[in-house]
């Protein structure tokens, strides 16, 4: 019995090893579960992230895919002069435009399910569900648009992942249509704008042209660029799976046109300035040939002209960098005698000298220093009204020589001389007036006739404009103004109106320049004929000459100062005889158009 109970005993004992295998197998069973939960709190995690914190990166990443933004280019704003008439439009234009990936993927896909067909022809009726239904044909599409077959070809295997290719630029509404109309695998078609002048060349100069991207290079077009360009748009380009371009979705930033710009410019007297020159220019064989027309109760500037000039139309005629200027405002030259009227203006001022004061310009000729003055003739003496009727040198020097030192350079800066105008307009020069201090006796002597100083046009018109508004000057606009401008009194109206009397007297029998006169129109002016610097810098040449006058009119009412500059004339070159008759042609017809009334009678023919 013992035995049997020990026996008994010794089965249910566990064995050394038994404890152990237990405890590791707990332990195996704890971690699986510990992995288990873990890997759930980082897939929890991971779902939140995804779904909650980064929600909008991953949709921006999946859109990114079957999304594409598009820019919608803004038109351009026109340029229109001081009646509405247009200068400078946008007109638009569609360009042909492919996706060479979309067209070959498209291919591909056609090639093979049309080889399948051949292979399986009992599942011919299905398959050829699944061709593609756009036009492949590539050689119909290069004789529809216009292009050479073997170069579009060619164009479209260089560039087989491309997603845009141009075709063709400034293709026609009507063939556009035609293009969609035979839907050409990833053909398509986008607008765009093109710069168009409508009277090209008397209106370059000022205007400018822009370039192939529409970015303004040249004149207004590059000084009002950001005004006139205005803000592009976007809008959504949805595409398959693939790539492949689908339809045109929402617009997601809306276009703003550029703004529309009034010029003070009326194009009607910028055509009769611009015909005149160009005559003026071929008659004397000039160089060039320069005008401008300030409305001197406004100072806004109704006409501004050169020749030769260029048509902004046409871009492959854009070699001649000389005609793209405008000399009006970029050249700077010796104004000559038309700086006379400003000389007696200052000393007029001091009170040292009235209209009827007595300067003996005697013999005709004067030396300062190493330079000799001289007048064509002896006038003898002359009243300070004579030497602007006569023009002369030696009275102005002498004028100029009696006064304080810096009595001609302040009252020439305060008129506007030596600094730009508040046209600004690109690339407008400031011209060149030396300080008081740096004057010396010949130097003062000279400017006083209009040598050894720097001038612009629109400088000298400004001035001229002063003397006719009596005395006000009004800051120059290339815009259409509102409201007139206060203007700064720079000169006392009894003054501005003698020495506007004595211009008057130019053009009267014994002046300088009768053929400035205009019937009807009392007219007040001043003649200039400059010797022009030599290239190498070494004095002035004998040969050429710039010939200049300087007017306004009605003289009882004045409402007109125009420029005129004629570079380099041939054979005769006094500013009497070249650049006055053209001053006479332009304001004439100026002043008519304008509705100016007559202020003297009109000359009737004596009957026998």
């Amino acid at each position: 019995m013992v035995d049997k109970r020990i026996k008994q005993t010794r089965k249910k004992q566990q064995s050394i090893t038994e404890k152990p295998t237990l405890a590791f197998d707990m332990w195996r069973f704890y971690l699986l579960w510990v992995t288990v939960f873990l890997c759930f709190v980082v897939l929890v995690t991971r779902a939140f992230y995804v779904q909650v914190v980064n929600k909008d990166f991953l949709q921006n990443k999946a859109n990114a895919n079957i999304l594409r933004t598009e820019q919608l280019k803004a038109m351009r704003g026109v340029i229109s002069d001081r009646h509405g008439v247009p200068l400078a439009i946008s007109t638009p234009i569609m360009n042909v435009v492919i996706d060479p990936r979309d067209y070959f993927e498209a291919k591909k896909q056609y090639e093979e399910i049309s080889e399948k067909i051949k292979k399986e022809p009992e599942n011919a009726r299905r398959l050829r569900r699944e061709l593609p239904d756009k036009n492949l044909n590539l050689d119909e599409l290069a004789d529809i648009v216009g292009m050479d077959r073997a170069s579009l070809k060619k164009m479209m295997n260089d560039r087989p992942r491309s997603r845009y290719l141009v075709l063709k630029k400034e293709v026609p509404p009507q063939q556009t249509d035609i293009i969609s109309k035979r839907n050409f695998e990833g053909v398509y078609t986008e607008k765009n704008y093109k710069r168009y002048y409508p009277q090209p060349q008397p209106n370059a100069q000022i205007i400018g042209l822009t370039n192939n991207d529409g970015k303004g290079i040249e004149g207004l077009e590059m000084q009002l660029n950001k005004q006139l360009s205005g803000i592009d748009g976007e809008q959504k380009i949805i595409r398959d799976k693939h790539g492949n371009r689908l339809k045109i979705s929402e617009v997601i930033k809306e276009v703003q046109p550029g703004e529309n710009v009034t010029l003070s410019i009326d194009s009607r007297l910028q055509y009769i300035m611009y015909r005149e020159l160009t005559a003026a220019g071929v008659a004397n064989n000039a160089r060039s040939a320069s005008a401008i027309a300030v409305d001197v109760k406004t100072g806004e500037i109704l006409a501004m002209s050169s020749w030769p000039s260029y048509n902004p139309n046409d871009k492959k005629g854009l070699s001649n960098k000389d005609a793209m200027r405008n000399r009006g405002a970029i050249d700077m030259f010796e104004p000559g005698s038309t700086m006379k009227p400003f000389t007696v203006s200052a000393a007029l001022e001091t009170g040292q000298y009235t209209p009827n004061t007595i300067v003996n310009t005697s013999p005709g000729s004067m030396k300062l220093g190493w330079h000799t003055i001289r007048d064509t003739h002896n006038y003898g003496a002359l009243t300070v009204s004579g030497v602007i009727i006569k023009s002369s040198n030696v009275g102005s020097a002498k004028i100029a020589l009696s006064l304080p030192k810096d009595t001609l350079p302040t009252f020439f800066r305060r008129v506007g001389f030596g600094q730009r105008s508040a046209v600004k307009f690109p690339g407008e020069s400031s011209g060149l007036l030396l300080p008081a201090n740096r004057l010396n006796p010949t130097q003062l002597g000279t400017m006083a006739y209009g040598y050894g100083l720097n001038a612009t046009i629109l400088q000298v018109a400004q001035g001229y404009a002063m003397l006719a508004n009596h005395g006000l000057k009004m800051p120059l606009s290339l815009h259409k103004l509102d409201e007139v401008p206060k203007g700064e009194q720079v000169l006392s109206p009894k003054i501005a109106d003698e020495v506007l009397l004595m211009l008057e007297q130019v053009t009267m029998p014994g002046g300088t320049a009768r053929q400035a006169n205009i019937p009807g129109y009392r007219v007040g002016g001043k003649t200039g004929t400059a010797h022009k610097l030599r290239a190498d810098g070494k004095g002035y040449s004998n040969n050429e000459y710039r010939a200049l006058f300087a007017g306004v009119a009605p003289v009882s009412d004045p409402r007109l100062a125009i420029i005129v500059v004629v570079e380099n004339p041939q054979g005769r070159y006094y500013g009497g005889l070249v650049a006055a008759p053209v001053f006479a042609k332009i304001m004439q017809e100026s002043l008519r158009l304008m509705n100016v009334p007559l202020d003297k009678p009109l000359d009737t023919p004596t009957i026998q």
